[in-house]
């Protein structure tokens, strides 16, 4: 038989230094391709880069898309678990994927001011599904008796209590109006160091009863958070709008 020969110095280490690195890069794409699987998509975030595009062009879009999910998972990781349902969809789909992208914008950008000036447009992108009633009442013969209806049961279920203070001022077949005094997006804004964001959201309802149809009026002078001590919100009839509530009491 021939002679075996002797596996060359150093050969074995360097193989088993090898098999090391071979196992760490396999483990280190295993972490990362769970982090991504099990990761907490943001909501609407490809409606926040189609926004962003128009305003700033795909590539610029596609980066800050990246920054703000890297902004709403550390967010989503420390985020407040309120006991309603309803809350925690109001922080998770509301509130967060607003105060990720403003995130990413300032540290883009490094101007407070133009971030939410940005985000005050951006914000009409991502008007919740409830719009797409909005020309289905315009088809009704008198949608204010519909709207009502769907106004209370967006409040009820929508807003409860544990969010918001919310002081009514009337409910007729004519006009709907109450204040509110205390608001979950501020508060929770505040919480998060950003209750300057909180009027970009204040933009998106004046922005989602602009489309109500003529027949309905919708009118709001004040809101918490464009500093004022409550949102006094207003929808009438157009032809009836009935008598103004006295916006100075307390």
């Amino acid at each position: 038989m021939g002679e075996r020969k002797a596996p060359a110095k150093g050969s074995g280490s360097r193989g088993r230094l090898f098999g090391l690195g071979l196992t760490a890069g396999v483990l280190a794409a295993f972490i990362a391709a769970r982090r991504v699987s099990t990761r907490q998509r943001m909501p609407n975030l490809a409606v926040w880069q189609r926004a962003l595009a128009e305003q700033r062009g795909e590539t610029s879009a596609a980066r800050l898309a990246v920054l703000a999910q890297d902004r709403y998972d550390e967010l989503f990781a420390a985020r407040p678990r309120p006991a309603k349902r309803a809350l925690r969809f109001h922080v998770e789909r509301g509130i967060l994927p607003g105060l990720a992208v403003y995130q990413a914008l300032l540290e883009e950008t490094g101007d407070r001011q133009a971030a939410l000036a940005e985000m005050e447009s951006l914000s009409v992108w991502t008007l919740p599904g409830v719009r797409r009633l909005m020309p289905l009442l315009g088809r009704l013969p008198d949608p204010f008796p519909v709207f009502r209806r769907l106004h209370r049961w967006i409040m009820r279920f929508g807003f409860p209590a544990e969010g918001w203070e919310i002081e009514p001022v009337e409910d007729s077949e004519d006009c709907i109006a109450f204040n509110v005094r205390r608001c979950f997006y501020l508060d929770t804004l505040t919480t998060h160091g950003a209750p300057e964001l909180t009027p970009t959201f204040c933009a998106r309802d004046d922005a989602l009863f602009a489309l109500l149809p003529a027949s309905i009026t919708w009118d709001r002078t004040m809101t918490l958070g464009r500093g004022d001590d409550r949102c006094d919100f207003r929808w009438c009839r157009a032809a009836t709008p009935g008598p103004t509530p006295d916006r100075r009491s307390a």
